[in-house]
Parts: structure tokens; C-alpha cells; sequence
């Protein structure tokens, strides 16, 4: 059984964006069976060329921290229908409720 995973590579193109390309290259090596969507700012989308067939660049643009965001990135992700979107930063449509991972980078300002 496959599945369909999209990644929320919106911030590819920064510091962070090299967490995301590692991820990919070595996803793309390692799993040859499920479908991913690489979900990229038009801006970004030479940024990272898949080499697996089972992988797809698509554009989103909605700015970080927008109601466009929270509201349009929403729509997007429920029209897509993926089976599990990873998101590489913890900003991410608060009302998603399809199944999700998120990775958070740094907690120092959790600090007390």
C-alpha cells in the first residue's frame, strides 16, 4: 500500500530550507513506493529538482502568518488530500485536521 505525504517545503529557500532539502534527498533515495507533493512558493520552484518519479513539485503561495494562510493553505491541503502532510515549521493552518507531523527547530523561546 502507498501513500500520498505532502511536505511543507514553503521555506526551502532559507536555513531552514537546508533541513528540508536533506529531508527530500534522502526521502527520494530511501522510499521509491509513496507519492509526495513538495509544496513550494512560486518563487522556489527551480529551488529543488526531484530525480524519483514518485515525487511532485507543487506552488503555493500564502503568506506565513495570514488569514490567507490559516483560511486559503487550509482549502489547498483538504482539496490535495494527502494521507499525512509534514509541516517543516510550526506555522501551519491552526483548523487542519488531516493528519500532520511538524517539526519544530527551536524551542528557546519556550524558556522560562
Amino acid at each position: 500500500m502507498s501513500f500520498h505525504i505532502a511536505i511543507d517545503a514553503r521555506v526551502i529557500n532559507s536555513g531552514t530550507g537546508t533541513y528540508v532539502v536533506k529531508l527530500l534527498e534522502q526521502l527520494e533515495r530511501l522510499d521509491t513506493t509513496n507519492r509526495y507533493s513538495v509544496l513550494v512558493p512560486t518563487k522556489d520552484r527551480d529551488y529543488w529538482q526531484p530525480h524519483n518519479p514518485n515525487f511532485t513539485i507543487r506552488t503555493v503561495d500564502f503568506a506565513n502568518y495570514s488569514l490567507a494562510e490559516q483560511l486559503g493553505f487550509r482549502r489547498y491541503l483538504d482539496e490535495l488530500g494527502p494521507d499525512l502532510v509534514h509541516f517543516c515549521m510550526p506555522q501551519q493552518p491552526v483548523f487542519y485536521r488531516g493528519k500532520h507531523v511538524t517539526t519544530v527547530h527551536d524551542m528557546t523561546l519556550l524558556k522560562t
